[in-house]
C-alpha cells in the first residue's frame, strides 16, 4: 500500500486548470456543444468537478481518513470523466489534440485508478 501512496503523491495534480484548452475545445466542437441542453453544456465546470472529486478523495487518503469519504464520492470515483459526463463522448478520441487538457486528464485518471486500487485493498484488509 505504501507503494500506491508513493505513486499518488508523485502525480502532478496541482497544475493550472487548462482553461485555454477547454475554451478551444468548445470552439472547435461548437456544433456539438450547441446540441447539448444548457444543463449538460458546462465542460469547464464538469471537468473541474471530476478533478476535484479525485483531489478530495486523495486528501482523505493522505490524511488517513478513508472511512470518512462519502459513499457518493466513492461511487463517482468509479467513473472516468467520459463515463460520468457522457455528453462529452464526442471529444474523447480527440483530447490528445489539446495538450494541457490531455495532460490534466491523464494525471487525474492515473490518480483515480490508483485511488480505486488503494481503496479496494483497504476494504479487503
Amino acid at each position: 500500500m505504501d507503494n500506491v501512496i508513493r505513486k499518488l503523491t508523485s502525480i502532478e495534480l496541482d497544475s493550472p486548470f487548462p482553461y485555454r484548452d477547454t475554451d478551444k475545445i468548445q470552439v472547435d466542437f461548437r456544433s456539438d456543444f450547441m446540441k447539448l441542453t444548457d444543463d449538460k453544456n458546462f465542460l469547464t465546470g464538469d471537468f473541474n468537478t471530476f478533478c476535484m472529486n479525485i483531489a478530495g478523495t486523495l486528501s482523505y487518503v493522505l490524511a488517513g481518513r478513508t472511512g470518512d469519504i462519502p459513499q457518493r464520492q466513492i461511487e463517482k470515483l468509479q467513473l472516468s470523466f467520459f463515463n460520468w459526463f457522457q455528453q462529452y463522448k464526442f471529444i474523447e478520441d480527440r483530447i490528445s489534440d489539446y495538450e494541457e487538457f490531455c495532460r490534466e486528464y491523464k494525471n487525474f485518471e492515473e490518480a483515480r485508478m490508483l485511488l480505486l486500487k488503494y481503496l479496494s485493498k483497504r476494504k479487503r484488509d
